[in-house]
């Protein structure tokens, strides 16, 4: 089952500002302050390892009271504008293969997904589409930090009071959580194999990171995750239409780098390099 938004819009100006563990509540503040009003209704995607994980996730909501629903009880309930939902999207552009695939929240108030856009999302969390999350329900085993960076993202623009358009407003948080970055060092990086594509191997990633690291499989991140291991970072691409670069921490959710290209299916030497900047301050 795969809920979808679709969004025809022109592709550049979107291109510019879909790509983050972001909220768009900065310059639409009025959508923020409904939505601490409503009650939050998690749709349930039928696959247990998704509903699982969403389950435990959930339990660290604290914004709003929230409540699981099926699909049909969504489309039933969805122009309600005591209510806000959070589920997986994709939106489309028009373009066959150009879509983007978010864990996203929105209000309720609308007779349909399809009368929605980007603009409408009050925070979203990238799934890696094109990487190791090929459908919107494969990123079930860390959707627990989805969930949480998301918040983080929603308090952040609140109170920084980051405003202007949805570019600026990305800029603004990725500047921020690069400021963090020096943290990283400080434990382990983990580096998932399945999600970085197949042009960067263990031996090329450490002739560029000179700290601490480790190539590992999705079973033993999973895992992390799951134990809010403390030990440890985790490098973490989004990509769909674009590619967006975070490091996780896995105890919290905390985001404590991210950066993007505007294309790329693989991670590459550029990739790494940036990370190793900011870390570095430059």
């Amino acid at each position: 089952m795969q809920n979808r938004i679709l969004l025809t819009i022109l592709l550049v100006s979107f291109s510019l500002f879909s790509i983050a563990q972001l909220s768009a509540v900065g310059y639409k503040s009025d959508q923020y302050e409904k939505f601490i009003k409503t009650k939050t209704y998690v749709v349930k995607m039928d696959e247990f390892y998704f509903d699982g994980n969403m389950a435990e996730a959930m339990k660290d909501w604290k914004i709003t009271p929230y409540e699981f629903i099926t699909n049909d009880e969504f489309k039933a309930k969805i122009s309600d504008k005591t209510a806000s939902f959070i589920l997986p999207v994709t939106i489309f552009t028009g373009t066959s293969r150009q879509e983007y695939h978010y864990l996203a929240l929105i209000n309720g108030g609308r007779k349909s997904l399809s009368n929605y856009d980007y603009d409408d999302m009050l925070a979203y969390a990238v799934i890696n589409h094109f990487g190791n999350e090929g459908t919107n329900i494969s990123c079930a085993y860390r959707v627990q930090n989805m969930i949480s960076s998301m918040i983080n993202a929603m308090e952040l623009v609140k109170k920084n009071d980051i405003k202007g358009n949805p570019k600026k407003i990305v800029d603004n948080l990725m500047e921020y959580y690069r400021s963090l970055s020096n943290k990283i060092p400080k434990r382990i990086l983990l580096v998932n194999k399945a999600a970085i594509g197949n042009k960067m191997t263990e031996e090329e990633f450490g002739k560029i990171y000179p700290h601490k690291f480790e190539f590992c499989t999705q079973e033993k991140l999973a895992q992390v995750i799951r134990e809010k291991d403390a030990r440890y970072y985790y490098y973490q691409p989004g990509i769909t239409l674009n590619k967006s670069l975070f490091v996780f921490d896995p105890a919290n959710g905390e985001v404590v780098y991210g950066d993007y290209q505007m294309m790329g299916l693989n991670i590459n030497k550029k990739n790494v390099e940036m990370l190793v900047e900011a870390i570095e301050g430059k």
